[in-house]
Order: structure tokens, then sequence, then C-alpha cells
């Protein structure tokens, strides 16, 4: 998709950075200039600190950072489904992909109609407890359910069904869920397959598993059932890297294809492989 299906009629546009680096800070309220000169209002905040108020009547979003700044700030504004554009400055990360040097371009293309835009998918993610829901997440990288951090800690016991069929009983460290955009993130780094962000998959990638067959799987986009089985142990869920929810025996996390898409700018100048082939050091 380009920027010309988006850009009609914006008023208000969100641009984030960073909380702590000035020049992620000073690119943030050069591109909110850059859109207050073409009359649109543009409102500055650390991606931590973003309000639902701050969200109301925005068209499109601005990220000056790196990919944990992209989440971070789709944390707050999620589910308004609108474009973002991430200007990057992190180090290894597949998500904001218009270099800092390259922000008013990035801008100009937004306006001219040429900036592309990859629609990304996104997990539904939601905790019951005694037939009860308790916690609903979302999440465009991945869900992950693991033990507590302690180099002492036991596997965990997790039963997973695929549209309401057994699957499998995993004893591992922990389970990535994660999307095609995750695919490059922690699930990658567990072993998982990388998978082309504009599919429609879920990978499922176990932490170290205590059992050398259970391998990472692609499937398509189901009714997700984890059953966590009786252990002596804390173990949570987290969404991206979020703060985690701690589970109890019993508890089921249901988690599908969320109805609302991401819309991630594209590099201005590389194709996904060649940025795939730069971070990776092929």
């Amino acid at each position: 998709m380009l920027s010309s299906d988006f850009n009609k009629n914006i008023k208000r546009v969100l641009v984030s950075y960073k909380k702590g680096a000035e020049e992620a800070l000073k690119s943030a309220n050069y591109v909110c200039r850059l859109f207050k000169q073409n009359g649109i209002e543009g409102i500055v905040r650390p991606s931590m600190g973003i309000t639902h108020s701050d969200t109301k009547g925005v068209g499109l979003v601005v990220v000056c950072g790196g990919d944990g700044t992209l989440l971070i700030t789709l944390g707050k504004i999620f589910p308004l489904e609108v474009p973002i554009i991430g200007i990057d400055f992190g180090t290894l990360g597949f998500l904001v992909e218009v270099p800092e040097r390259k922000k008013k371009e990035a801008v100009e293309r937004f306006f001219d109609g040429s900036l592309e835009f990859i629609p990304r998918m996104t997990l539904n993610i939601e905790v019951f407890r005694k037939s009860k829901s308790i916690e609903k997440l979302v999440s465009l990288n991945e869900a992950t359910i693991a033990r507590e951090k302690s180099i002492h800690a036991r596997v965990i016991n997790l039963t997973v069904s695929v549209n309401g069929a057994w699957l499998n009983d995993f004893r591992a460290d922990g389970l990535i869920i994660a999307t095609p955009t995750g695919s490059t993130a922690y699930s990658l780094s567990a072993g998982g397959p990388i998978v082309q962000p504009e599919m429609d998959a879920f990978i499922l990638t176990p932490i170290c598993p205590h059992t050398l067959s259970n391998r990472p799987l692609i499937i398509n986009p189901c009714e997700l059932k984890i059953k966590i089985l009786p252990q002596e142990r804390d173990i949570f869920i987290s969404a991206d890297g979020r703060e985690g929810l701690k589970l109890y025996d019993g508890d089921e996390v249901i988690i599908n294809k969320h109805p609302s898409k991401v819309y991630l700018s594209t590099s201005l100048d590389y194709d996904y492989w060649n940025i795939l082939r730069t971070k990776l050091n092929w």
C-alpha cells in the first residue's frame, strides 16, 4: 500500500521517541515541524508516556527510535489502525526501516503518495482462569510463555491444541508464538525460522525443549489454545516483551489472529532481502 491510501484529510500526527535519547528527541521535534509546515497538528511524546488522549484524532504515527520504541508505541496506541513511519535510531532491528538522515525525504514521500507501507499481522491474546477471561493482550512480534528468570528453574509443561485438535504437550523453558514480523526477533534467537513478513502465519518455537524432536512449527492462523499443566514454578506470559502476567495451573491462553493490522513504512532504498542480508551479515 502507498501513502496515497492514507494521506487524505490527516489533521493530527503523533511523533514518539525513545525516552532519554536526545538525538531521537531532536529528530522528533524536527519531524513535527515538517508536518506543522503543511498545516497538520503534531504532538511529540516519549513512547512510554503516550496517553489515550494523545491518540485522539491521530491519522499517522512517526516513531524515532529502534524496534523497542516502536513496540512500546504500538502497545500504547493499539488498536488505532493508522500508518506508522519508523525513523531508525536502533541497532539490530527490522521494524524501523527509514535511516535518520532520510527522515525529511520520508515525510515528503508520505505527502506525495509514494511512501510504501506493508500491512503486518497481529496476535489477539486472551487469558482465561476458571473459564473466566482475566486479561487481553495484543502483539506485533510474539507472545511468550516462559518460566521465571532463574538458572535453577525447571522446565515448564504446556499442552497445545489447534482449532480444538490436540497438537502436543511441550516440556521446555518456554514457548514463543510469533507472527511473521516477529520471526526475526526472539523466535529467531530461539532457533525459529525466518518467515516473510507479508505472510499470514503462526510460528510456534519452543525454547530449549526437553525433547529434541520438538521443533519449531509454521501453521496457518487459527485458534491456538495453550493450557498450563500442573507444575511447581512461576511462569508468565508476555506480549512483545512487555511486563508479564503470572499464570497458574489450569489457566488457558487463547491466541488467534487479530482483526486489526499494523501498517509499517518500508525502506526508501532497499528491499526486504537486502535488509535481511545486511542485518544478519550474510
